[in-house]
């Protein structure tokens, strides 16, 4: 095993570890976890056999096993950014809801403090 392999099994480790055994990963959906421990399965043994990515991308009409993982990670990498933005997106409006009930609450209370404030000025 070369160095840069094992380097790699590391890593994948590492990464899965952190999405599936860390205590903050609680919030992440258990779909999201399967996922990521297919994905890691599947690197570590991209990595110990490179030769299974080249057939892999010759049965689907890709002539080489790093241009096929290149496109693959380009559909990951597009798909991550389209999440972020849909995300990002709806926790904006969220926001901006949370903000107009706020300004509200504030003019309300600002309108009692001053009616409050009339009647004891009246007395």
């Amino acid at each position: 095993m070369i160095i840069i392999q094992i380097i790699l099994i590391v890593g994948f480790t590492l990464f899965l570890f952190k999405v599936v055994a860390d205590p903050s990963s609680y919030r992440l959906k258990a779909w999201t976890k399967l996922l990521a421990s297919l994905f890691v399965m599947i690197a570590i043994i991209a990595v110990l056999v490179p030769d299974v990515t080249t057939l892999l991308a010759k049965r689907v009409g890709v002539t080489r096993g790093a241009d096929l993982l290149l496109y693959l990670l380009t559909m990951a990498f597009i798909f991550t950014i389209l999440s972020n933005y849909i995300q990002e997106k709806k926790l904006q409006g969220k926001l901006v809801l949370l903000a107009r009930k706020v300004a509200l609450l504030e003019a309300n209370l600002n309108d009692a403090e001053r009616n409050l404030t009339n009647k004891s000025n009246k007395k």
